[in-house]
């Protein structure tokens, strides 16, 4: 029996009302599906790094770069692949990989809607089709449209739309191109908040518009591609290639710094940008051989994959509006905004891998991989008395993984791991805002075991460590290597089935993460990254009554988090919060049509609680609100 899913991520069919990350998660990693997420780890965070910002992002499996996230509706979810879940996975990385996967249709005819009052009522609309083109062709489109109550208050206007092409050739193989577009304009840019002392902020109003009337953000996303997965006899033949842009036109950020204890700022800067393009085309090409010798299954997979990006960047401009306070709106005057000369980044990327498995089904797994790549990166700066940068890199990387079947509901998994992988680019506020440093060497190795308790639920503990450079702004707000950053920590997963009807996702991560360099010998910064903290513990759980059969169900879920760094001295920490939120779902029938009511109340408890960016910018977490959707399978 296989340790996971070995393979890539089938493609969804396009269905809302059974959407149930409880009921769909085979562990607490973290897997969203469809509007429903769920677990320990997203796509910002997972053991305390980002694996979108570190480059590792697949579509059905394959490699794929992304300028910004995949907007639009043509992915209808995601599985984080770490630890356990990437045993038996291709080219692992060291921070962990996104997994996303595509809305499919052979020869079903349908429309799902999705009408929703979202947060603080936001008006929603979403339809999702499938069209039938024979019996092995289909076509699938996705709309979104909403007017979102931002919790920072204000609102913004977001729409997105995304479309699937499948064709079956033969069982077992697909062939899918897609295109998805996500735009979100007319949005406020919301206070980001850095106190001036070890003090936090006060607990000024929530949901209460502080922005000026003229920051307005526009913002457009772009992915299209398309992926085959061709099977023959033991052979099989996987690629895709895939176009990520983000337009952003117009943009602002605006910052409460040098924040004094009663609310008030000396210096309170609007960053106006905009301008701001990033393209990359990116793609992968596979083939896999399987054999069976010995009752040993085995599998040899040669991969080609590159990346070809442009991103335009800089030309900000920082207006100090000087004296301000966040205990009410202070509204300015629009000042004369002239943007700079943009700033161009250029990345290539190739890479060819060669990976190897073998499964003993029951007893023990054995993966190795290796890929050497080609890395050139150059930026053009326009200030002519800044000079360009261009770097080039040959890194040779690979990974051993493995597990052991120590009985036959015992598992013993582990492996190391070393990688190549995006810097996050330097935040707003770093002088030096925008800039990307060059890819950086990265490692992980991690150990743990996996129970499979009677009656279904599956029990999995490890602990890990993972190094890479540490890249933050200096005290002197210039973003650069600071030195090196170790996350080790332990991780717990409890998921499956309780009783009939009764599904719980648990989990919990331990984290010690450490800075060490010069700036930490010479007391410049402290020893922990900011925006990091020790733990977060999760629980959710879905109940169907009825052991399962009740068109009623009602679910919880508990998010624990531990306090968080709040400054580079170490010497700030904002306290951890506990959210809690809850929901119902009612499934009934309008004739031959599936429905559902879904109602969800979210930090129930109105917890007032701060978030810390990995800059020291502090935004607080929104406060209690609740949503009401319907939800119609035709």
């Amino acid at each position: 029996m296989p340790l996971t899913l070995l393979a890539n991520p089938a493609a969804a069919q396009l269905s809302r009302t059974e959407d149930n990350a409880v009921t769909s998660a085979d562990d607490a990693f973290g897997q969203s599906v469809g509007n429903e997420r769920g677990g320990l780890y997203g796509t910002d965070d997972v053991r305390g790094f980002s694996p979108v910002e570190a480059g590792n992002s697949r579509i059905n499996g394959l490699y794929f770069a992304q300028a910004s996230g995949p907007g639009g509706r043509a992915i209808s979810g995601n599985v984080i692949r770490v630890g356990l879940t990437a045993q038996g996975y291709a080219f692992p990385a060291p921070t962990g990989i996104v997994d996303y996967s595509l809305y499919s249709n052979f020869g079903n005819l349908g429309v799902s809607t999705r009408l929703e009052l979202g947060q603080y009522a936001s008006p929603i609309l979403l339809a999702d089709g499938s069209i039938p083109l024979g019996d092995n062709a289909g076509v699938t489109f996705s709309v979104n449209v909403r007017e979102q109550e931002r919790h920072e208050g204000g609102r913004a206007q977001n729409t997105g739309l995304g479309g699937t092409l499948a064709v079956r050739p033969w069982q077992g193989a697909q062939i899918i191109a897609f295109a998805s577009q996500y735009r979100f304009w007319q949005d406020p840019a919301a206070p980001v908040v850095f106190p001036d002392g070890d003090y936090l902020p006060p607990e000024y109003r929530r949901r209460e518009l502080l922005s000026q009337p003229w920051a307005l953000k526009d913002n457009t996303s772009s992915l299209y591609g398309g992926v085959a997965q061709l099977p023959f006899g033991n052979w099989r033949v996987d690629a895709g290639l895939f176009r990520s842009g983000s337009r952003v036109p117009e943009t602002f950020s605006d910052l409460f710094t040098r924040l004094r204890a009663d609310g008030t700022t000396p210096a309170r800067v609007i960053v106006a940008d905009g301008n701001n393009r990033n393209d990359v085309t990116s793609g992968e090409f596979r083939i896999t051989r399987s054999l069976l010798t010995g009752g040993v299954a085995h599998k040899i997979i040669a991969s080609v994959r590159g990346r070809d990006g442009e991103r335009l960047f800089g030309g900000q401009q920082r207006i100090n509006l000087g004296e301000s306070t966040l205990l009410l709106r202070d509204v300015r005057a629009l000042p004369a905004i002239t943007l700079g000369a943009e700033n161009v980044d250029r990345v290539r990327q190739g890479s060819l891998g060669l990976a190897w498995s073998a499964t003993s089904p029951g007893n023990w797994s054995l993966d190795a991989s290796v890929t050497q790549s080609t890395y050139r990166k150059r930026v053009d700066f326009a200030a002519p008395a800044r000079e360009d940068v261009e770097i080039r890199d040959s890194p040779l990387t690979g990974s051993l993984t493995g597990s052991v079947f120590l009985t036959p509901a015992l598992v013993l998994y582990g492996g190391h791991v070393r990688g190549f992988e995006d810097a996050v680019l330097a935040p707003d506020i770093a002088v030096n805002q925008g800039d990307a440093p060059p890819a950086l060497r990265t490692r992980q190795s991690d150990l743990g075991l996996r129970f499979a308790l009677p009656g279904g639920m599956r029990l999995v503990a490890g602990v890990f460590k993972i190094t890479k450079p540490y890249y933050n702004v200096d005290p002197a707000l210039v973003f650069r290597d600071l030195g090196s950053n170790s996350n080790r920590g332990a991780e717990l997963s409890l998921a499956g089935t309780v009783l009939p009807g009764l599904n719980i996702v648990a989990g919990a991560v331990l984290l010690d993460s450490r800075i060490d360099g010069l700036l930490v010998d010479n007391g410049l910064i402290g020893p922990r990254p900011v925006g990091t903290g020790r733990r977060k513990i999760i629980f959710d759980a879905d109940w169907r009554l009825n052991g399962g059969t009740s068109p009623l169900s009602f679910d919880v879920s508990v998010n624990s988090f531990g306090p968080q760094v709040g400054n580079a001295a170490g010497t700030l920490m904002a306290p951890g919060p506990e959210i809690i939120d809850v929901g119902m779902r009612y499934r009934f029938t309008i004739g031959t049509t599936n429905a559902l009511v879904r109602a969800q109340v979210n930090n129930v408890t109105n917890t007032y609680s701060w978030n810390v960016s990995s800059s020291g910018g502090f935004t607080y977490r929104p406060r209690r609100h609740a949503s009401l959707a319907f939800i119609a399978d035709f």
